[in-house]
C-alpha cells in the first residue's frame, strides 16, 4: 500500500499553478482509478461553467491532460499521481491519510 498525492498544474494564459488536489492510501491500481476519477470530474478554476471536457491519458496512466472549454475561458490541465518515496516526519504530516 503506497501513500499518494494527486497534483494538478493549471494554466491559464500566461499563470501557471500547481497543488495537490487529493491525498490518500492505496495499491497503485486504486490511485491510478482514483486520478482518472478525479480528472473526469474536479473542477479546475473557480465558477467553472464546464460545456466540454476532453481527457488525455498519459503514459500507462498515471498522469492526464484535460481540456476544459467553460462559457469565458478554456482551461488546459495536467493530473498526475505521485507516491510518497520518503519523509522525514511521515506521521506529523498536517493533512490525514485516513
Amino acid at each position: 500500500m503506497g501513500r499518494w498525492v494527486v497534483v494538478v498544474d493549471r494554466s491559464i494564459g500566461n499563470q501557471n499553478d500547481v497543488d495537490e488536489v487529493a491525498h490518500f492510501e492505496g495499491s497503485r491500481d486504486e490511485a491510478r482509478a482514483r486520478l482518472y476519477e478525479i480528472a473526469c470530474t474536479h473542477r479546475p478554476g473557480v465558477g467553472l461553467r464546464q460545456k466540454r471536457r476532453q481527457v488525455y491519458r498519459i503514459g500507462e496512466g498515471d498522469a492526464y491532460y484535460v481540456n476544459v472549454e467553460g462559457a469565458m475561458t478554456t482551461h488546459r490541465v495536467m493530473y498526475r499521481l505521485a507516491e510518497l518515496a520518503w519523509s522525514t516526519h511521515p506521521e506529523s504530516w498536517p493533512w490525514a491519510w485516513k
